[in-house]
This record gives C-alpha cells, sequence and structure tokens, in this order.
C-alpha cells in the first residue's frame, strides 16, 4: 500500500534463498541484499525499487549491510547502513568501529542509516529477554 522504494529489514530469522521467495512475492521486481540468520535469530536485508535506485560496493556482514546508492534520473548519491547491532557491549564497540573504519573515506556525504541498534539503557526499557543489564 505504501509503495516503498526502499526497504531495511532486520531479524529476518531465514536465508536467502526463503527471503527472496517472499520478496517476490511481497515486491515482485524488487532487488535485494541478503544475510543468513543464524539459527532462528538475526538476518537482515535491504530490498528496493531498481526503477528509482542502483546500490553497489556492498559490504555484508553478520550485523551489518552498507552500499553506495544512486536516485536515478538525479545527482544524488549516498550510503546506507542497515544494522542490527549484537547485545555484547564488546561486540558493539566492535561493530561501532567497522561502521567508522567503513565511512571514514564516503565519496559523498549522505548516509542514511536504519536497523535495530539493541540501546536499552535502563532496566525498566527492557522488555523480556534477560534481566541481566551490562
Amino acid at each position: 500500500m505504501e509503495k516503498p522504494q526502499l526497504c531495511f529489514l532486520q531479524e529476518t530469522k531465514c536465508n536467502n534463498t526463503t527471503l527472496r521467495s517472499i520478496l517476490s512475492k511481497a515486491w515482485p521486481g524488487c532487488q535485494s541484499v541478503v544475510v543468513d540468520a543464524s539459527g532462528a535469530s538475526g538476518g537482515l536485508a535491504i530490498a528496493w525499487n531498481t526503477q528509482v535506485l542502483t546500490l553497489s560496493d556492498f559490504h555484508a556482514s553478520h550485523h551489518l549491510i552498507q552500499a553506495t546508492f544512486h536516485i536515478l534520473g538525479t545527482n544524488i548519491h549516498g550510503n546506507l547502513s542497515n544494522v542490527y547491532f549484537p547485545q555484547d557491549a564488546g561486540h558493539k564497540i566492535a561493530l561501532l568501529n567497522t561502521i567508522e573504519a567503513l565511512n571514514n573515506n564516503r565519496l559523498h556525504p549522505l548516509w542514511i542509516i536504519g536497523g535495530d541498534f539493541n540501546m536499552i539503557t535502563k532496566l525498566e526499557e527492557k522488555l523480556g529477554g534477560r534481566n541481566k543489564l551490562e
């Protein structure tokens, strides 16, 4: 109904083949980059309308998909990052360092980042899961 041109997905909980099958039914003609889930957790994807956007220069890992984009018919270029931050504080720092390293020499100043940042600062904010908050 919304007719998005770009979609970031987190916690897909499926593999590349399954997600591409779902996307082909839900959004015929879209292109996607997918990071498989580990068992029943995680999984990332970026899906986009190829008639509006081109994406290239991909970097993909368990917690991050990053690419450069160009809006067709314009001079608008930039970077996209889809993140799924881990719970562990040390792994969060490592992911932040990776994002910093990837973005130190960006060719385009525009940067769109979205995802699940898992940034709970007080135990009262937490719903479900473990009660331990580091």
